[in-house]
């Protein structure tokens, strides 16, 4: 009896978990809703970061706020890997353009982080069909 409960108790702790599985649906409602989170994000940091009378405050706030909407939408778990990984490669890099420009734009750091952001930004725009 003793051998069969270590057994069982073998068997349920080597027991890999099942990995969950979502529907065509449920992906493609993650999908819309991360890209409708990003034209979002995309459209108030565009905003804040490259007007005329730009404060850089607001233009920190809105990197910052716009790293927090991706990274909440890409935390959906039927999201297909690809539109994750690029979600959180962009909210990375608001990440670091926020941090970047307490530097002043004088560092070439700086625009080294906008250049990659601007990249990043690229792939969201290309896989969610903006313009």
């Amino acid at each position: 009896m003793a051998v069969a409960a270590l057994v069982v108790a073998i068997v349920a702790l080597t027991r890999t978990a099942a990995k969950p599985t979502y529907s065509a649906a449920q992906s493609a409602e993650a999908q819309a809703q991360l890209c409708d989170r990003y034209k979002l994000a995309a459209q108030v940091v565009h905003l804040e970061t490259t007007g005329p009378d730009g404060s850089a405050a607001l233009a920190r706030i809105a990197n910052t706020n716009g790293a927090l909407i991706l990274e909440t939408a890409a935390s959906n778990p039927a999201l297909n890997v690809k539109f994750r990984d690029a979600a959180q490669a962009l909210a990375h890099s608001y990440q670091t353009v926020t941090a970047m420009g307490t530097m002043g734009q004088a560092d070439p750091q700086f625009w080294a982080a906008i250049n990659d952001s601007n990249a990043k930004n690229d792939v969201m725009r290309s896989l969610c069909g903006g313009d």
